[in-house]
């Protein structure tokens, strides 16, 4: 396995696990009485339409697994771009602040309204949210691993 590939898939994992964990955490504790079920019945909303709220513990997984599918060919658009440059690896933070936004902006304004979810505005609080995670934990994470997994082929 070539080493862009080996970031790519490490930096799609780990930013999947951390993004998972991180809604999986923050988002019921800003919004009270959230369910984590929910959470992810509504990233299968993106294929299923409402019908993913009526499916229980199948709809969830499902919505877990397509996460992770999303997550982890951004790992591996995010290792590819950060092999072509040693600037994108050496500045990883930035790299992976710069990502963050970058796959925010991507699900928001691409992938929703091409979804059965269709173009959702999000609040003051859920645009937060949203924006810190992607950075904060995604973004950064992400770049951390693939930067380092790079460095190891270079």
């Amino acid at each position: 396995m070539s080493g862009m590939v080996r970031a790519g898939l490490g930096a799609g994992l780990a930013g999947g696990i951390l993004d998972f964990a991180a809604a999986s955490i923050v988002y019921p504790l800003a919004y009270p009485g959230l369910k984590i079920m929910r959470i992810w019945q509504s990233v299968a909303e993106g294929v299923l339409g409402k019908a993913a709220y009526d499916g229980g513990l199948r709809t969830a997984v499902l919505g877990a697994g397509l996460h992770f599918v999303i997550a982890l060919c951004a790992g591996m658009t995010l290792a590819a771009v950060m092999s072509r440059a040693e600037i994108f690896r050496r500045l990883w933070p930035v790299s992976g602040a710069l990502y963050g936004v970058s796959m925010y902006c991507f699900m928001q304004l691409v992938v929703l309204p091409l979804s059965q979810v269709g173009v959702k505005h999000p609040d003051a609080k859920a645009l937060a949210i949203g924006l810190g995670i992607h950075i904060l934990v995604f973004g950064l994470g992400s770049a951390l691993v693939a930067s380092r997994l790079l460095k190891r082929t270079a």
